[in-house]
């Protein structure tokens, strides 16, 4: 018998770790071992001893706590943590690493290679079906058949495309990774709590940089070593209507307000799922970032939301149109003269329609362009000029194409009729599976199935005014969602206790 107050070696052997097992005392004594051997390569070295006590802090803490730190929806949180509050392009891997790419492609890889790893050997990690394979694989037949029929532009632009193909593989794993990581109700209600709380983070910058013209991601590598800033890839500051426009960690202001308003939704189903009036601040300052981009987009796609609400819950929506006053009271105090510019840039003296047309193919006009890319597009109708090799940045070491202010024009131009038809049909048969259960469920789940629709609807019409593709952060957000959406309605109906 032992001693009271002794602690009793559940092994019996004598020699390991209260509570413990022997896989789990090697993984510590292995992970004590590495960092002990860190820290002297770092006095014998002499390179940046910050890094390495990151390093070593980040590897105890993931060895302490591994079991929450390496579930599935964790590191999906941590890969919005990183999209969202990591600009893309801006910033890549330094701080003595022997490579330079961005951080959300590291992420994305590691975790995706993770992941299929587990899909192969561990049975409780399963591929979850998100309903939108035929269109993706309509898609993937597009890319495959415009790079064929192309065969020669894409051979020469080879580094570009493979970039490009890399970039919309992230986009797919993201989407099924999302799908497959989410088990239950309390799961995907946090994983939206990440997300909107992230996103009205970024909102608040956002109105503080309309007012002061700071961007606050610029100096993200002061906070964290690893990371090293690219001046050449910031945005230099635009105003329109006498004021600044912000972009945040976005990279640049149209993006950042159509990501803004496509997290609305959720913040509203939050409020509604916890009661918490918090999440109310938070769609406000969503509302206020985005109308703090000047951006047209973001209020046609404000627009969109409001009516996909009002088709799939009007009851709802009437009931709480009487606030609509007050939160334009609200924007006005809090961010003065924001209403009189978006009447100024949707109603200009010389008309929209006339504003639009000027520009020739510069991206500043969008109606000037239908013309000459429709007539474009007839000589390769159905698989395009080629997947990724159209280059419009002025970042591409070759500039072959201009800028056009339409995803869906561009997209005809690049992957012709049958890549723009499945997306079609992916976006259509992702809000029709959402509405079917969505417009007689008046649960606070009947929301988040709005919420999910809104949000898709809105980037579809939002991308009829600028080249969403190009901008990544907010592609990530759509997949995601996508993603998300696929996982909720596998949960529906199943114990919704938070």
């Amino acid at each position: 018998m032992s001693a009271p107050g002794a602690v009793v070696d559940p092994r019996g052997d004598g020699g390991s770790l209260p509570g413990i097992s022997a896989r789990t005392e090697k993984l510590i004594h292995a992970a004590l071992l590495l960092a002990l051997l860190l820290i002297v390569a770092t006095a014998v070295t002499r390179v940046q001893a910050t890094v390495t006590l990151g390093a070593v802090t980040f590897g105890l803490i993931l060895v302490a706590a591994r079991r929450q730190l390496l579930a599935w929806p964790t590191l999906l949180g941590l890969i919005v943590l990183v999209i969202i509050l990591v600009p893309v392009k801006r910033y890549t891997l330094g701080g003595g690493f022997p490579f330079q790419l961005e951080p959300y492609r590291v992420l994305i890889a590691g975790i995706s290679f993770l992941w299929i790893a587990s899909l192969m050997a561990d049975p409780a990690t399963k591929l979850r079906r998100t309903g939108l394979e035929l269109p993706i694989l309509l898609f993937g037949i597009a890319v495959i058949g415009s790079l064929i029929t192309n065969v020669d532009r894409a051979s020469s632009l080879s580094g570009d495309v493979l970039r490009n193909l890399s970039t919309w593989i992230g986009f797919f794993l993201l989407m099924y990774f999302a799908a497959g990581a989410i088990r239950t109700r309390r799961q995907l209600d946090l994983t939206l709590m990440v997300l909107v709380g992230a996103c009205t983070l970024v909102g608040f910058t956002a109105i503080l940089e309309a007012r002061t013209g700071q961007n606050y991601f610029n100096g993200l590598e002061r906070v964290i070593p690893v990371l090293d800033f690219d001046p050449g890839s910031t945005v230099a500051p635009s105003e329109r209507g006498g004021g600044i426009r912000a972009y945040g960690s976005a990279q640049h202001a149209i993006p950042l307000g159509a990501l803004l308003v496509m997290m609305l939704p959720f913040a509203f189903y939050l409020f509604q799922r916890t009661g918490r009036k918090e999440w109310i601040g938070a769609g406000l300052v969503l509302i206020m970032g985005a109308l703090s981009t000047t951006s047209r987009t973001a209020v046609v796609m404000l627009i969109v939301i409001g009516l996909v609400f009002f088709w799939l819950k009007r009851k709802a929506v009437i009931r709480y149109l009487p606030w609509l006053p007050v939160a334009l009271v609200v924007i006005q105090v809090a961010m003065p003269g924001t209403l009189g510019t978006f009447r100024a840039i949707f109603f200009p003296e010389q008309g929209l329609i006339a504003e639009e047309q000027e520009g020739e193919g510069t991206g500043t006009g969008r109606v000037a362009d239908i013309g000459p890319s429709l007539q474009e597009w007839g000589r390769q109708p159905f698989f395009g000029q080629g997947f990724g090799t159209r280059l419009t940045s002025q970042f591409d070491r070759l500039q072959n194409a201009r800028i056009l202010d339409d995803q869906w024009l561009a997209s005809l131009l690049e992957v012709g009729m049958i890549g723009v038809a499945a997306l079609v049909w992916m976006i259509v048969r992702a809000i029709r599976r959402l509405k079917r259960f969505a417009k007689h469920d008046d649960s606070d789940y009947g929301w988040l199935l709005t919420g999910f629709a809104a949000a898709i609807y809105a980037f579809a019409i939002g991308m009829i005014t600028y080249d969403a593709f190009s901008f990544i952060q907010v592609t990530f957000a759509l997949f995601l969602l996508l993603g998300l959406s696929a996982a909720a309605l596998r949960l529906r109906g199943r114990d919704t206790a938070l």
